[in-house]
């Protein structure tokens, strides 16, 4: 029974494969992806926006938990994703979800009792509620990462962006009907879970065949797989710190109108990395159903060769269409300049190329340098932000261009030498482990 799930996920049956395997773009059918990705933002903005006119400064405790869900969602369902997806197509075998939930839920047990032990400080209530709803994050990301993961490497990236669409929309109908109900504000941390109830009704209705066992030869959690996703995850973890750092820094230290415009700004900028980031799971398929060869060098050079025009026509867009354009969205309270638009510009920019950098090393066998690279970035862009001398808005975004900028140059620098350990065409080649090793990894069990 698990053979016959694990071979769908894998690859819709060796007919699925040959199909992918002559994927001529990187792209190929991603558009959905992209699809589902703004409708998923779009709803996500939806859930915000009722939360704050519901409840004001009440809805606090939300917005925290609405913080860690962000880093779950960069750290472990991304990761994850590109992980299981990479693993699939490239060596034809499956990853037992039992096996990423049993340490995903030890962690979450411990976020919680972090959480719980320092509640009123982190999310300015009492309450339970929160610290068990951050706790319950972890293990739900995993799955979540894995279901995608999973229909992605079958080929089923329109019902990956269904899935995206879905889950933003039970997160903004569950906390309208909390609101309707006249819930306290704290239940809406409730709601944050709701998004993953699209999934876990999915598998409910597929059944459970397969999601406890992988197949012969798999090794979840081996050493290839763990730097994967580490190096995928400590790039999205930085740009999701140079990101919130411009807006705290300006909160903490400014009280005029760019502080609410830099933060409107920023989460416009996210727009196309949102697109472009569900976009990029594509990108993984396409270097794992081949050897990597001249598919990485394709990719290479088209980020090395787009890097500065690219940046430079965000840096452009933002300068010029920022400042007229955010108080007609966001009202008057909403005010930018073209040096901070030109910055965030450039910065959202140069993170989507860095992280489809990061996916084309990663898969190249180097996501532990991807880590290094992540916490270079970092710190130096906390550096140049302190250095910089201007205000504290501009230094912000400074930072935060700086830290994009060194992720793009590290991730193109390091994608240009030669690949290190199994790669996906190394891995298919293999031998699968266990009885009838002599035949290929696409062989199914007897």
């Amino acid at each position: 029974m698990g053979g016959d799930a694990d071979g769908d996920a894998t690859g819709a049956g060796r007919a699925g494969v040959s199909r992918r395997v002559r994927s001529a773009s990187p792209l190929g059918d991603g558009a959905s992806l992209g699809a589902g990705a703004v409708l998923n933002g779009l709803l996500a903005y939806g859930f915000l926006l009722v939360g704050n006119r519901a409840y004001g400064a009440g809805f606090a405790p939300v917005s925290s938990v609405w913080s860690v869900w962000a880093v779950t969602a960069a750290a472990v369902t991304v990761p994850v994703h590109h992980a299981v997806l990479r693993r699939a197509v490239g060596t034809g075998r499956g990853t037992g979800l039992g096996r990423l939930l049993a340490p995903a839920a030890a962690i979450g047990v411990v976020v919680a009792v972090i959480g719980y032990s320092v509640r009123t400080q982190l999310f300015s209530v009492g309450s339970v509620v929160p610290p068990l709803v951050c706790g319950a994050l972890v293990p739900a990301a995993t799955l979540l990462g894995w279901w995608r993961g999973r229909a992605s490497a079958a080929g089923r990236y329109s019902q990956v962006g269904t899935n995206l669409a879905l889950e933003g929309a039970a997160r903004l109908i569950v906390a309208l009907v909390l609101i309707g109900a006249g819930a306290p504000a704290v239940a809406l941390t409730v709601a944050i879970l709701a998004g993953y109830l699209p999934t876990v009704l999915t598998l409910a209705v597929g059944g459970r065949a397969g999601l406890d066992s992988s197949p012969v030869g798999s090794r979840p959690g081996s050493g290839g797989d763990v730097a994967f996703s580490a190096g995928v995850a400590a790039v999205a973890l930085a740009v999701q710190v140079a990101q919130a750092v411009p807006v705290l820094a300006t909160s903490a230290r400014s009280d005029r109108a760019d502080v609410v415009g830099l933060f409107n700004l920023i989460a416009i900028g996210r727009i196309p990395l949102l697109v472009g980031g569900a976009m990029l799971f594509r990108l993984t398929h396409w270097l794992a159903e081949a050897d990597l060869g001249d598919r990485s060098a394709r990719v290479n050079r088209i980020l090395g060769w787009s890097a500065l025009p690219v940046t430079a026509l965000g840096a452009a867009l933002g300068a010029v269409l920022a400042p007229p354009l955010l108080p007609v969205l966001f009202g008057d309270s909403s005010q930018t300049t073209p040096a901070l638009g030109g910055l965030i510009g450039a910065a959202s920019a140069a993170a989507l190329m860095a992280t489809a950098g990061a996916v084309l090393v990663a898969v190249q066998g180097r996501g532990w340098p991807l880590v290094g690279w992540a916490g270079g970035a970092v710190a130096v862009g906390v550096v140049a932000a302190l250095g910089i001398p201007a205000e504290v808005a501009v230094r912000g975004a400074s930072g935060y261009l700086v830290v994009t900028a060194v992720l793009l140059l590290g991730t193109i620098t390091s994608a240009a030498r030669p690949a290190l350990g199994p790669t996906a065409g190394s891995d298919r080649a293999a031998p699968p482990a266990g009885p009838g090793a002599a035949g290929s990894t696409r062989r199914g069990r007897p």
